[in-house]
């Protein structure tokens, strides 16, 4: 049986090389159409300038490479810190309730680890809360 994931990346896979001949096919069609007008090597270069223009546009809005990098990660901390914000207390508490065991031994071994080496668990607190920033 096939693993639904493999499956989804075989779509995706697929729709891509699809949709790259689509592209390709217009390409070539506007190039045979334009040939009749200015003939094949303007129409060529023209339908490539189109092509080429097109891409820096996409770049240009997709990258928005006119922003810093600082604006950039003060983004993704802003996200991150929204998402850690809205975690649910519901989903703990289905957690809990879906797998008590794993739960009760992922608190023992943090209140040993707590209670055996202090310094080392505050350590390991401080840099996962700073990376978490």
């Amino acid at each position: 049986m096939i693993d639904e994931t493999k499956l989804r990346l075989f779509a995706a896979a697929v729709g891509v090389l699809f949709g790259l001949g689509g592209v390709l096919a217009l390409f070539v069609g506007i190039t045979i159409a334009l040939a009749e007008v200015m003939g094949l090597a303007a129409a060529a270069l023209t339908v490539a300038g189109i092509g080429l223009l097109l891409a820096a546009i996409c770049l240009f809005f997709c990258l928005q490479p006119f922003r810093s990098m600082e604006e950039e990660v003060g983004e993704v901390e802003d996200a991150t810190a929204d998402a850690l914000a809205d975690l649910p207390i519901d989903a703990l508490r289905s957690f809990v309730e879906r797998r008590p065991l794993t739960t009760t031994a992922l608190a023992m071994v943090a209140g040993y680890s707590v209670i055996r080496h202090p310094q080392t668990a505050q350590r390991h607190a401080e840099r996962f809360l700073m990376s978490m920033l």
